[in-house]
């Protein structure tokens, strides 16, 4: 499971960075990808990426932070496949039409913060 969290972080670090310095074209990705694919289709990818990392903690010196990211992984899937008074739709909505672009400059920094201390923290 080490070779899944070596692998989990260097994604979060790649996507920091691009999300950081191609802010443009991250979120015209991010919207051709959010409005062409169902939710309900969607939903499976954060909760098999939170069991994996709830699996995977073991490997880890700060293992109770990297269960609560899988934790929180998992509710966001229960989240998006529920989809509760169309929430789904109005964080999207604010994600691809209202957030400046010094937001998705804070998720990058955020995602690289988080891929280097999973990095750091693997045994």
């Amino acid at each position: 499971m080490k070779e899944f969290l070596y692998v989990y972080s260097v994604l979060c670090i790649a996507l920091g960075a691009c999300l950081v310095l191609y802010t443009t074209e991250c979120r015209r990705l991010l919207g051709n990808m959010l409005t062409g694919i169902d939710r309900k289709f969607l939903a499976p990818l954060p909760a098999i990426f939170g069991i994996l990392l709830i699996v995977a903690a073991s490997q880890a010196r700060n293992s109770a932070f990297i269960r609560l990211l899988g934790i929180i992984g998992v509710a966001k899937a229960g989240f998006v496949f529920v989809n509760p008074k169309g929430l789904y739709e109005q964080v999207n909505n604010w994600l691809l039409n209202s957030a400046s672009d010094q937001t998705f400059r804070l998720f990058g920094i955020i995602s690289l913060v988080l891929g280097t201390a999973l990095l750091s923290w693997i045994l």
